[in-house]
Parts: structure tokens; C-alpha cells; sequence
């Protein structure tokens, strides 16, 4: 029965809302397009609608290896034992003989799509990331199978890639918890990413963008991150960061002896990899916060300390990363 009426409201309700949104209202007849036309552009009803809609989807799933049938011999064999016997409702049975046979892999695929609703106002790249999308939100589509991705396209990867940039600039509370990222962790589950590498492509970018403070709770536990990987990213960050540091103080002549006390080579490698990076990610490694100054060294400093307490690998670089970083932290006062 809960299913059978969760299947009304999908395919009446919200199915026709979507497929009008996507393909154009002449889809579909369920739905007045004057009317429901302009609630899809107001952004706050139409991201009530997707909770909505993924609520409705988790529902479904949670019923899709119940056998109908049985249920129903088990409600006649139960009501055998109970006097005076319950009266059959009409109505009720209708429902119940509605029902049809979910298809898990269709509801997952539709409730990714409605996850990229909310993370996006561009529907431009959702064809090229559901290769399937014209044969959905279809009233049969929820009882065919639909093959699941094992690994992301180039447009899947781009589009969550996107997707965490657009979270972590627009996050703008103290504290940033894995929970806010349940939509993309879904999403990105049925695309055959794991949920480890998209919080550790998050804590990138959130370093990247100098927003360190906000997760660093996050980092407390390294089990969901992939550790050489942010160690990787973390280092390029770490370069980028003190290599705007080294070009600040050759600008400055009153603190150009501080460079006399770095390592010639560590700062030569500073620079290299610096360069390297900000040409594999152009434009997305900040060196200079809100106010326009320098990110504070303490920010990086902290940064490339974790790293190190993370693991062996990378160790080496990290050390020398460090020792550079705590040496300009000493002079911090010839900043002034």
C-alpha cells in the first residue's frame, strides 16, 4: 500500500514537474505549465520540490524488494484470526493491486538526477552526464532498468568537480560538516565515485580557496580521505601560498634578508612547484585572501604540519616545507 501510493504521488505530482522542466511542458498533461512554470524558476520552491522528491525516491527504494503478493496473502491469512473479520476496503485494494515492480538501479539514476537539480541551474551538461535522461520521468520509466555507471565520464568528473567549487565558495559558516555534502556524495555514488575522493577533492578546494579553518574538524579523522592524494594537493597548495610569500619579500628591500636564511634549493623547488600548479589549476589556488593580503603563514604552516602527521609518503617534502615555512614565521616581524 505504501508503495502503491508513493507511485501515485511520483507519477502524478512531481514525475510530470520534472519532465516538463527538462523537455518543455507539451511533454506532458498532468500539469498546467502557466501555473507550474513560474514556481520551477522561483529557486526556493524548486529546491522544496527536490527534497521532496528525494524523500519520495528513498521511500521507494526502501520497497523495492518487497513482494507485493505475499503481503497481500499474509493480510488475508491475518485477518482469518481476527473476529469479527476486517472488511475488505475497495479502495484501499485498488491502491494495492496499482502497485507495480520497482527497478533499484531506475530510482537510483532518478534520484541522482534530481541531486543535480539541486546542485545546479544549468541543465545544458545534464545530458551528456545521464546518456539516458530522454527515456526518463517517462510514467514507465520507474520499472525499466537503467545501466549504472562504474566509473565517470570527463563531463560526470567536470560536473562534480563544479559542483564542490560552487559548495565551498558559497559556504560561509564557521564550521562545515560531511553532511553538507550528502547531495554530491549521492550523486556522485551513482556515478561510480567514491565517497572518500569526493570529500578529499573537497578539503582541496577548500584549502585552495583559504577557507583551511572551516574544515579543520574534518581532518581530525583520515579514514574517509584519500591521503596521498590531499597530500599531493596539499604540497602544491603549500608551494603556491609560500611562493607568493618569497616574491612579497623580494618587493620589499627591508626584508629581502630574511631570504638569506632559506635553503637556495628548497625555494628553487618552492617556485617549480608552484609553477607546475597553478598551470594544472589556473585561477582556482588563492595566494591572497578577502582583505587582499597575504594568507597568513600560520594557515599554511598548519597545513603542511598535518600533512606530515598523515603518513610517511611525502614526508621529505613536507619537512623542508616546514622548516621553510617556520623560519619566515620567526622573522614574521620584518613583515611589518
Amino acid at each position: 500500500l505504501l508503495s502503491s501510493i508513493a507511485q501515485d504521488i511520483w507519477n502524478n505530482h512531481l514525475r510530470p514537474i520534472y519532465r516538463g522542466a527538462l523537455f518543455g511542458f507539451h511533454e506532458v498533461d498532468e500539469v498546467c505549465e502557466d501555473i507550474i512554470s513560474p514556481l520551477c524558476d522561483d529557486p526556493n520552491w524548486f529546491q522544496t520540490l527536490n527534497q521532496v522528491a528525494i524523500e519520495l525516491i528513498i521511500l521507494l527504494r526502501s520497497t523495492v524488494d518487497v513482494d507485493i503478493r505475499s503481503c497481500e496473502n499474509q493480510i488475508e491469512h491475518e485477518n482469518l484470526l481476527v473476529w469479527p473479520p476486517l472488511q475488505k476496503d475497495t479502495i484501499l485494494d485498488c491502491h494495492v493491486k496499482r502497485a507495480e515492480k520497482l527497478d533499484d538501479s531506475s530510482l537510483e539514476t532518478h534520484g541522482a538526477i534530481i541531486c543535480a537539480l539541486k546542485l545546479t541551474d544549468d541543465f545544458s551538461t545534464l545530458p551528456m552526464c545521464f546518456p539516458t535522461l530522454d527515456t526518463l520521468f517517462l510514467r514507465e520509466s520507474l520499472t525499466g532498468h537503467q545501466p549504472l555507471t562504474m566509473h565517470a565520464n570527463e563531463y560526470q568528473t567536470a560536473f562534480i568537480e563544479d559542483a564542490l567549487r560552487r559548495k565551498a565558495v558559497l559556504f560561509e559558516a564557521n564550521v562545515v560538516n560531511y553532511d553538507d555534502l550528502e547531495d554530491l556524495v549521492a550523486l556522485s555514488r551513482a556515478w561510480g565515485v567514491d565517497k572518500s575522493s569526493v570529500l578529499t577533492e573537497f578539503l582541496i578546494i577548500m584549502h585552495e580557496i583559504a577557507k583551511d579553518n572551516m574544515v579543520q574538524h574534518l581532518m581530525t579523522s583520515t579514514r574517509l580521505i584519500e591521503i596521498e592524494r590531499f597530500q599531493e594537493g596539499g604540497i602544491s597548495i603549500a608551494c603556491v601560498r609560500l611562493d607568493a610569500a618569497l616574491v612579497a619579500l623580494k618587493k620589499t628591500k627591508q626584508c629581502r634578508g630574511i631570504l638569506a636564511l632559506l635553503d637556495a634549493d628548497t625555494c628553487e623547488w618552492v617556485k617549480e612547484q608552484a609553477d607546475i600548479s597553478k598551470h594544472d589549476r589556473p585561477g582556482k589556488i588563492l595566494t591572497h585572501g578577502s582583505d587582499d593580503e597575504l594568507i597568513p603563514l600560520e594557515h599554511t604552516h598548519e597545513l603542511i604540519l598535518r600533512i606530515k602527521r598523515m603518513s610517511s609518503a611525502n614526508r621529505i617534502d613536507a619537512t623542508a616545507l616546514s622548516t621553510m615555512c617556520d623560519t619566515l614565521l620567526k622573522a614574521s616581524g620584518a613583515f611589518a
